[in-house]
C-alpha cells in the first residue's frame, strides 16, 4: 500500500559493517573454530563486556550449560554447539579475549567463543549465522544473558521442536519479574492488561528453524524476535500463528528494566520495530498483526476483547488507544523523513548499567567450572 511505502522510505539504516571477528575455543584465541559436530543445534548466548562484570557472564553461561544438560539427557544422539558472543566498545577488546578464554576453558560441550565489536545484538546473531553455515545446523536455540530457566526448560522446547517436525518457532512462556522502581512497577502493570490473545515466542528464550534465518536477519530489522514473527505470520491461514508457539511447561524468568530513560528508550524503539515491520511486509501480513496481535482489544480497529470483564476491557482499550497514537506519529515522521530524503538511519537500544538476573542471585558464579 502506499502509505507502507512512503513510510518504508523513511527508515535507511545502512548495511552492517563488515568487522574483525575473532574466535576463542579451549581457552585460546584460534583462526579457525576447529572440528565441531555438524547438523544438530546451535545455541547461542550473546552478551558485552560492559553489560556486567565477568563473574555474572560465568554464572550466565553455566546456568545455560546445566540447562542443556536435560537437553543431552533425553536427545544424546542430538549435537549441540553453544556459540558464545561478546561484543566489545573502544579500548574492551583485551578484555573480551580475556573473558572469552576463561569461559571457554573446561566445558563439556563445544563451546565457540567469538569477539566482535559492538553494538547490536542482531549484529552477534548474523556473526554467529555466517561462522555456522558449513555446520548446517537445523535450528537455533538463542537466550539472553539475563534470563532464569525452569527445571527442564530447555529439553521441552526442544522436544517440542522435534515433535513439530523441526519447523517454525517455539519458545519459553517467560516471567518478568518487576523492581523496586515505580517504572518497572508500573510496566508490570500495563503488561498485564495488554498481553495479546496469541502467546508468541521471545527472543529472550526461543528455538528457531534454520531455514526462517537463512541469509540472515536484514540491517532493518530492529528487533531479532520481530523478524521470525513477521516471517511465520501466515495470514491466510485460519491460525496465523500457526507457526509460532510458546510452551506453557518450559518457563523461564528475567528482571524488568528499572530506569525510566531506558524504559523508555527501549520502548520507543519497540514502536520503530512495529512501524518498520507493518511497512516492510506485505499488507495482508501486517494488516492480520495490527488487528489481531499488537492492537487486539481497541475496538473499532480491532476486536474489543471483554475478557477478563468490562473495566479490564476499558483498561486494555486505553492503553492500546496511546499506543496506537504513538503509532501513527512514528509513522508520521518516518513519512515525512522519506519524503524529505533524509530517512532515519538508527534507533537506540537502552542504556548500559541495568543488569540483574535471577540466575545470577540463585547460584554462585562459575559453577560450570570443570565440566
Amino acid at each position: 500500500m502506499a502509505w507502507q511505502r512512503a513510510v518504508a522510505r523513511g527508515f535507511d539504516p545502512p548495511p552492517a559493517p563488515r568487522t574483525p571477528v575473532t574466535l576463542v575455543r579451549s581457552g585460546q584465541i584460534r583462526e579457525d573454530p576447529g572440528p565441531l559436530p555438524s547438523g544438530g543445534l546451535g545455541v547461542l548466548l550473546p552478551t558485552y563486556v560492559a553489560r556486567c562484570d565477568r563473574a555474572a557472564q560465568e554464572t550466565a553461561l553455566g546456568h545455560l550449560l546445566d540447562a542443556l544438560d536435560d537437553v543431552r539427557r533425553t536427545r544424546p544422539e542430538l549435537p549441540l554447539t553453544v556459540w558464545l558472543g561478546m561484543q566489545y566498545g573502544p579500548g574492551e577488546q583485551a578484555e573480551a579475549l580475556d573473558r572469552l578464554r576463561g569461559l571457554t576453558r573446561s566445558t563439556a560441550l563445544p563451546v565457540v567463543g567469538f569477539a566482535l565489536p559492538g553494538p547490536g545484538k542482531i549484529r552477534t546473531i548474523n556473526t554467529a549465522l555466517e561462522l555456522s553455515r558449513p555446520l548446517g545446523h537445523e535450528g537455533w536455540l538463542w537466550t539472553d544473558d539475563d534470563v532464569e530457566f525452569g527445571p527442564g526448560c530447555l529439553a521441552r522446547l526442544v522436544d517440542r521442536f522435534h515433535e513439530r517436525g523441526r519447523t517454525g518457532a517455539v519458545g519459553a512462556r517467560l516471567v518478568a519479574l518487576p523492581r523496586a522502581s515505580a517504572t518497572s512497577r508500573t510496566m508490570d502493570r500495563v503488561s498485564g492488561v495488554t498481553v495479546p490473545p496469541g502467546a508468541l515466542p521471545a527472543a529472550a528464550c526461543m528455538l528457531v528453524a534454520s531455514d526462517v534465518l537463512a541469509g540472515g536477519i536484514p540491517a532493518r530489522r530492529l528487533a531479532d524476535d520481530g523478524h521470525v514473527l513477521f516471517e511465520l505470520l501466515d495470514p491466510d491461514a485460519a491460525d496465523p500463528l500457526h507457526a509460532l508457539e510458546v510452551v506453557p511447561d518450559a518457563h523461564g524468568s528475567f528482571y524488568r528494566v528499572a530506569r525510566t530513560s531506558d524504559t523508555l528508550r527501549r520502548l520507543r524503539r519497540s514502536l520503530y520495530s512495529h512501524v518498520t515491520c507493518t511497512a516492510d511486509y506485505p499488507w495482508p501480513t501486517a494488516r492480520t498483526y495490527l488487528t489481531g496481535t499488537l492492537f487486539h482489544g481497541l475496538w473499532p480497529l480491532a476486536a474489543w476483547d471483554g475478557s477478563g470483564g468490562t473495566v479490564r476491557g476499558l483498561k486494555r482499550w486505553t492503553v492500546k488507544a496511546v499506543h496506537l497514537t504513538w503509532f501513527c506519529a512514528v509513522a508520521a515522521q518516518l513519512a515525512a523523513r522519506g519524503a524529505a530524503g533524509r530517512p532515519l538511519r538508527q534507533v537506540a537500544w537502552g542504556e548500559e548499567g541495568d543488569f540483574r538476573s535471577p540466575a545470577a542471585e540463585a547460584r554462585p558464579a562459575a559453577a560450570h567450572t570443570g565440566r
